[in-house]
């Protein structure tokens, strides 16, 4: 009786956590929806280590919109959503030739 308990606590304990999971989403889709540009892009620069003369090595991504930042800010998936400065598009990621979508070192 005891396993079947313990099986039972299991079930409803994994139902909460993942509806808790997609209110998160769910949240993070309205509240980005309603306070971002689909059309300006974001570029972000994170410190992703130091050279042999401690100056510090960055890299960027360039997100095609201002939407997918936030989405990634919100849900913290990734170092750059969790980290990353807002920088200038012209002069970080066109200027260094990152693709829209991509990552790549930036100065």
């Amino acid at each position: 009786m005891k396993f079947l308990s313990l099986i039972v606590y299991v079930f409803v304990m994994l139902s909460l956590v993942s509806k808790l999971e997609a209110r998160q989403r769910f949240y993070c889709l309205w509240s980005t929806k309603r306070a971002c540009s689909r059309t300006t892009p974001t570029c972000l620069r994170l410190q992703s280590g130091v050279d042999a003369q401690s100056n510090a090595i960055y890299t960027c991504k360039y997100y095609r919109n201002d939407c997918q930042y936030l989405l990634d800010n919100c849900k913290g998936s990734t170092s750059y959503g969790q980290l990353g400065t807002p920088v200038n598009v012209l002069t970080y990621c066109i200027g260094n030739n990152i693709a829209i979508g991509g990552t790549g070192d930036c100065t």
